[in-house]
């Protein structure tokens, strides 16, 4: 608490989701909806202009105000130059400038919570200094992995985060990347993230495969995320053409998800002569997500490079192995040998991670303990770790004033 009221706290971030992208970063819905049980919460959701002028024009000059999640959120414009992302971060703080005025007037929060380093909170610690409030905030994987080899953004993104109260990780690697960049070791707070455990359970896979129209008797892997580059997607299927080749054609894959690889990868599997085994299903919802994890034998995440990725905790807790690469926090929650969880394979080696889901798929799992390695299973955890490290700050606040 901040006095005799509840504290008030302004999520300033684009990784949420709205109606225009309703499947837009669940875990911050996740963690944001369990943070708000515990104290007053309003966000703010910059979308720059090219996007909104694509889906909803006529939200261009208003922005949306929308609470259909449970949390009174604001996706306002902001203008910049699309292809120049060294101006966003000015460009998004000069554009929010007399929104964020108005907000404060009517909600005076006590403290803002950013997350993604890039704009949103090279932008978000100056509203914080023109509000007089301290800003925490939480960084996700590529916002610190790939945005700080641009001189030009490191230049923005370092002194932001050294400015902040606290500077929250989803990973180990990433905890030490931000003390490698500079943040003080003792502002950098490394908190994983939670999974459902009541949506994503143990359950029988013959009921999800028949309304999926998968075959009862395949042997399945899911990939479940964007079909983009770095997630590694091409690799994948490049991987299933390896076990045509050897002739494992028992293995079904489930590729859920969308992005600027879906059609050129639907291309590849039809020239492949892989379409009878490889089924591209397009975007699903989150609240769908769990009957496809109860249809698969193993999830696979083959990314080029990750933070930490919710999904690996969605597919423990549905008691699947996971076969993924060796890269950002990854090797943090998916563990070999006895007593393991999955399998890591190296990134972009379409043979070794063929070979790996083959060696997953004929091992004898425990979907017990698989759900067991996860270290959280409810939300509530991390929204009482949030609530209990933005109290911190506060109390420090008042100390030191």
């Amino acid at each position: 608490m901040t006095g005799a009221r509840a504290m008030k706290v302004l999520v300033f971030t684009h990784h949420y989701p709205s109606k225009r992208l309703p499947t837009m970063a669940p875990y911050s819905y996740h963690t944001y909806r369990a943070l708000a049980r515990r104290c007053e919460l309003r966000l703010v959701g910059p979308t720059p202009w090219w996007t909104r002028a694509r889906g909803a024009p006529r939200e261009l000059l208003g922005g949306a105000r929308e609470s259909h999640t449970g949390i009174d959120a604001l996706f306002p414009t902001y203008w910049s130059v699309p292809g120049l992302p060294v101006l966003h971060a000015r460009a998004l703080h000069a554009s929010l400038r007399g929104t964020m005025a108005a907000l404060r007037r009517e909600f005076p929060y006590d403290v803002i919570l950013a997350a993604w380093a890039y704009p949103d909170t090279v932008a978000a610690e100056v509203f914080a200094r023109d509000a007089g409030v301290p800003i925490v905030t939480t960084v996700l994987g590529s916002d610190i992995n790939e945005q700080p080899k641009s001189a030009v953004l490191r230049a923005q993104i370092t002194p932001a985060l050294r400015r902040c109260a606290r500077v929250v990780a989803v990973s180990g690697a990433l905890g030490e990347r931000l003390v490698e960049l500079g943040v003080p070791r003792e502002r950098v707070v490394v908190q994983r993230n939670a999974v459902d455990g009541e949506r994503f359970t143990i359950r029988d896979r013959a009921e999800p495969r028949a309304r999926l129209g998968v075959p009862a008797d395949a042997r399945v892997v899911l990939y479940a995320g964007y079909h983009v580059p770095e997630k590694g997607v091409d690799v994948l299927v490049e991987a299933m053409a390896h076990l045509d080749r050897s002739g494992r054609r028992d293995v079904y894959l489930m590729m859920v998800g969308g992005g600027e690889l879906l059609e050129p990868l639907r291309a590849r599997v039809s020239a492949l002569g892989l379409g009878d085994r490889v089924r591209l299903f397009g975007w699903a919802l989150p609240a769908e997500i769990p009957d496809y994890m109860a249809a698969c034998d193993v999830f696979c995440l083959p990314s080029r490079r990750e933070g930490c990725p919710n999904v690996i905790l969605e597919a423990l807790a549905s008691g699947r192995p996971v076969v993924a690469t060796r890269v950002g926090g990854v090797p943090e929650l998916v563990r070999e040998g006895q007593g393991g969880n999955g399998l890591l394979v190296p990134s972009g080696d379409p043979q070794a991670l063929g070979d790996a889901l083959v060696r997953a798929l004929d091992m004898p799992w425990d979907p017990g303990a698989l759900r067991g390695s996860v270290e959280a299973l409810s939300w509530d955890v991390v929204g009482d770790r949030y609530h209990a490290l933005l109290e911190e700050v506060l109390r420090e606040g008042r100390g030191a004033g």
